[in-house]
């Protein structure tokens, strides 16, 4: 005899049903905390709208500080390898289109060993929302420069300063023709919980930047403009269009 599944209600559903019993071991301070945070918050509201139930979600990471996310989301995970994450993501979203599929990453997992995984993801418009933790810096090795380190940054492994011109991730993701590119700020807890949701909702490769600060090697590092105190004047809040249908997802 076949049981019959049980319906779910959605509106059920409450920002501690998507928060683990783990521990959460970042630094004191550091902004994946928020991000976190606003993940938690707005995945009742992803869940209802788009009527997916929890067990169909699923957050896939590589190495790195921000790579520990999977274990703090009460959903189904994976944490794999170095920058090899939207590799994993693209098999399980191909195998599994019924789910929905995050990648979580950061400027060093994504940019650097998996930049070429990255790319061909989006090229390709598979249906996998990939989050961009970007510090500007190496945290979990401490405090190393990062593909997106500015020009002449003094860290452990460029003591005379960066020689190199830092990556555009946003640039890096519209010339691979991502659908849906997105920034924000990891302290701006409104206006990412709205790209969070937006980019939900979006079917094909979605590509969000996070400026995140690293307190302990890479302090202030957006203030200029990211900061709460001077944030309404110097960034440009503006609704983006979101390019549906250029491209088939594969």
């Amino acid at each position: 005899m076949t049981i019959p599944e049980q319906p779910v209600n959605f509106e059920n559903y409450q920002r501690k049903d998507f928060s683990s019993d783990s521990d959460v071991r970042w630094c004191p301070g550091c902004g994946d905390y928020s991000i976190l945070a606003q993940m938690q918050r707005v995945m009742p509201a992803i869940c209802k709208e788009l009527q997916i139930p929890r067990e169909n979600i699923a957050f896939i990471s590589g190495i790195g500080c921000s790579s520990r996310f999977p274990y703090y989301m009460n959903t189904y995970g994976f944490h794999t390898i170095h920058g090899r994450a939207p590799t994993i993501a693209t098999g399980l979203s191909l195998s599994r289109p019924e789910l929905q599929v995050w990648v979580i990453t950061g400027d060093g997992d994504g940019l650097s060993i998996g930049a070429n995984h990255l790319i061909h993801a989006l090229r390709r418009n598979i249906n996998i929302k990939i989050l961009l933790f970007n510090n500007r810096i190496y945290g979990l090795t401490k405090g190393q420069y990062s593909p997106t380190s500015e020009l002449g940054k003094k860290t452990k492994s460029s003591p005379m300063g960066s020689m190199e011109t830092p990556i555009n991730p946003l640039n890096m993701a519209i010339v691979s023709e991502a659908t849906f590119v997105a920034r924000a700020i990891a302290t701006d807890s409104r206006q990412l919980q709205d790209i969070l949701l937006r980019v939900a909702k979006h079917k094909g490769a979605a590509f969000i930047e996070i400026l995140q600060n690293c307190n302990v090697f890479n302090d202030c590092a957006f203030d200029g403009y990211a900061d709460k105190s001077v944030r309404a004047e110097r960034t440009v809040s503006r609704s983006f269009s979101v390019r549906t249908g250029t491209r088939p997802s594969v």
